[in-house]
């Protein structure tokens, strides 16, 4: 019996993808390095500092600027983003909270910046949240999503995890969790690994009131 949902946050509850991307490409660039968004979509879930490393790894950029790179992204967003939350997250919470089902968010991004824009009544409701900066590894190790599951004091077989990443899927799958996943970054091809993937946020509620009815 699913007794909770887990969401993910960027790409699931807000709407933030496009200005991460940016943040991270404006970072990068006084190092002459120019940020590819496809390949940046592809490694959501991570750390912000696991993101950085990723790419001075792979491009063969100075070890030393990982720090001032995150600090670079931290700032570039809190001082321009548009965020906002997508549509029929708040009636899909609500709908949960009256179906008695329990919530939690689990991400990738720093306390710091969920902290900022989450929304009032969303954490009111919500039993975890498990950020990076909470956990030793990220997405897609498990142990995000076992760190909220053990924070629910549920089984993952309880739990439903809501991802829009390929690595968010994994974190989920491997930690023995169910994972829907929404097409708002990724193809459904892309996010193949999920149990089920919905085009809107409207179709998952729609699926949540076919489950709690």
């Amino acid at each position: 019996m699913i007794k909770a949902v887990i969401f993910d946050f960027d790409g699931v509850i807000g709407d933030t993808m496009k200005d991460n991307c940016i943040a991270w490409q404006k970072a990068f660039k006084p190092y002459g390095f120019q940020l590819d968004a496809s390949e940046y979509y592809r490694l959501e879930g991570m750390g912000r500092y696991q993101i950085a490393q990723h790419f001075i790894d792979k491009y063969n950029l100075d070890a030393s600027i990982n720090n001032d790179v995150v600090e670079a992204k931290e700032h570039n967003y809190k001082t321009d983003n548009t965020f906002k939350i997508y549509d029929h997250v708040l009636t899909i919470f609500a709908f949960l909270k009256q179906k008695g089902i329990s919530t939690a968010i689990v991400t990738g991004a720093s306390r710091a910046r969920i902290t900022e824009h989450l929304d009032a009544g969303i954490a009111s409701q919500v039993t975890a949240l498990v950020t990076a900066d909470d956990v030793t590894h990220t997405k897609p190790h498990p142990e995000p999503y076992l760190k909220a599951v053990t924070k629910l004091n549920l089984s993952p077989k309880n739990c439903i995890v809501v991802e829009n990443a390929i690595l968010g899927i994994e974190s989920a799958k491997a930690a023995n969790c169910k994972c829907f996943a929404l097409e708002t970054t990724l193809t459904k091809t892309d996010l193949r690994q999920a149990d089920e993937v919905f085009s809107t946020h409207k179709d998952l509620l729609t699926k949540f009131e076919t489950i709690f009815k």
